[in-house]
């Protein structure tokens, strides 16, 4: 089979799989007069149908943030606003009239940035007249969600949502494979300029999000490390892919040969590159992935989307079955 009837079958089924957020139209979220520091408080509140005035959530990697945004004031993440921008929440507090804050609470926040922690913003806020109010994480997500629909005024709502949950939850995890796949997966982000037009990959390293709440369940391995740099930096959880002028270098995916190609971000970019390096690279035809046509474009989790987890498990569960 030549390559080019492999690739245009590949970018065809990177489109028909490409993850489904849409959901059945419901009725437009409960603005409240509180701010929320912490993606996983504001995505339970979503899924209550209530959103803070404004929140601090980490908007350039959670994929639900530019639909949050449309409703609710993005004042940065919780590493510019308690870093750099300490400012930010106060003047908000301060602008909007608020009077309560509430914070998530838990450990680990941020795999890409360990040193994160919403919590910081409480020291920011000890001259400003506001009540804050805490989401502790320690004891899973179903108590998280009771004491966020105490702290917003939806206990009814609070104990539908743990019921939806803890059902797609079970639902998820009855469809894990009984032994590990053992499959070796590359995960390709790619990303896509509006305004210059130019695209470019990067790879996610080993050991983080995707491994911990979708790999390992499955049994699979991350490959990444094949795009591993000298120095060994990642960047917010990637290995970036070498650029030349002939666009990105994907050489280290033939000797990773994955058994299957995860595309996340935008899927043109990764797409493009692929077929244009294969035009020249006739042995990528021959990895794995691309022979078997075994290539999906899948929703990334970053440990914000909490309530939509088992949704995304399921779907990784599906193409890496």
């Amino acid at each position: 089979m030549s390559f080019k009837l492999i690739s245009f079958t590949v970018l065809f089924l990177g489109l028909v799989l490409a993850p489904a957020w849409a959901k059945p139209k419901q009725p437009a979220p409960e603005i409240q007069d509180v701010i929320i520091v912490g993606d996983k408080v504001v995505d339970i509140a979503y899924n209550m149908r209530v959103l803070p005035k404004a929140m601090s959530v980490r908007c350039s990697i959670w994929e639900m943030c530019p639909m949050l945004r449309t409703a609710s004031h993005v004042l940065g993440c919780p590493n510019n606003v308690t870093m750099m921008n300490k400012q930010a929440v106060p003047d908000a507090v301060k602008n909007f009239g608020i009077k309560r804050v509430i914070v998530e609470k838990g450990e680990g926040f941020c795999l890409y940035q360990k040193k994160v922690n919403p919590m910081n913003v409480v020291e920011l806020l000890k001259d400003s007249d506001v009540e804050i109010e805490y989401v502790d994480f320690s004891g899973g997500i179903e108590p998280a969600i009771t004491q966020t629909a105490k702290l917003l005024g939806c206990k009814d709502r609070g104990e539908a949502l743990i019921a939806r949950y803890k059902e797609n939850l079970e639902k998820a995890q009855a469809g894990l494979p009984k032994e590990k796949l053992g499959k070796k997966v590359l995960i390709l982000n790619g990303v896509y300029g509006k305004d210059s037009g130019k695209l470019s990959l990067r790879v996610e390293a080993p050991g983080l999000y995707s491994d911990q709440y979708l790999l390992a369940p499955l049994g699979c391995v991350n490959v990444g490390d094949a795009f591993k740099p000298s120095d060994g930096k990642v960047q917010k959880g990637y290995y970036p892919v070498r650029k030349t002028k002939e666009g990105p270098v994907l050489t280290p995916i033939l000797a990773a040969d994955p058994d299957v190609i995860v595309v996340t971000g935008n899927a043109y970019a990764v797409q493009k590159a692929l077929s244009e390096f294969g035009e020249k690279e006739a042995k990528l035809a021959e990895v794995k992935a691309i022979k078997n046509l075994q290539i999906f474009h899948l929703p990334v989790y970053i440990n914000s989307s909490v309530i939509e987890y088992p949704d995304i498990l399921r779907q990784w569960t599906a193409a890496l079955m």
